[in-house]
């Protein structure tokens, strides 16, 4: 037989079936940017202490309440994206001690310093503190918890 003959007696290779698409991260639904009114501009030391952050606070139309960094001078991307304070609290809510970890979801993963920076401007604003005893653990204060919407 000659190589031809081989070559044309070879079966297809079966059609492969359409690949599904991969489900994309769900992205939290935050108002629209233009929507949010800044309340107040603060500043803080990061929370490793390497560096001064600065962050806004702001409320939508509904009276939401959402925080977002704006600045970092020390180096390290972050997203400027708000987050509402809702969000925030159920996330933090959900455990008896948060670290940054628990926060990343919250944002669209620009960045894995944007929720430690996130952690620092609720430190300052009053909403968490560190957990006794232990530096990188955090845990909500009664402020955070008596308020609906904090600014």
């Amino acid at each position: 037989m000659s190589i031809k003959a081989k070559a044309s007696t070879k079966k297809a290779a079966p059609a492969k079936a359409p690949t599904k698409a991969k489900p994309t991260k769900a992205t939290p639904a935050e108002a629209p940017e233009n929507a949010i009114k800044v309340l107040k501009k603060g500043s803080c030391p990061s929370l490793s202490d390497t560096g001064m952050l600065s962050y806004e606070v702001g409320a939508d139309d509904s009276g939401e309440t959402y925080y977002r960094i704006t600045a970092n001078n020390a180096g390290g991307f972050f997203s400027k994206e708000w987050v509402a304070w809702s969000k925030i609290y159920a996330a933090c809510n959900q455990c008896d001690w948060l670290t940054s970890i628990h926060l990343r979801s919250l944002f669209n993963g620009k960045s894995v310093n944007t929720a430690g920076f996130l952690l620092a401007a609720l430190k300052d604003q009053g909403l968490i503190q560190r957990r006794e005893g232990k530096s990188r653990h955090y845990v909500l204060t009664d402020k955070a918890r008596k308020a609906a919407t904090p600014v």
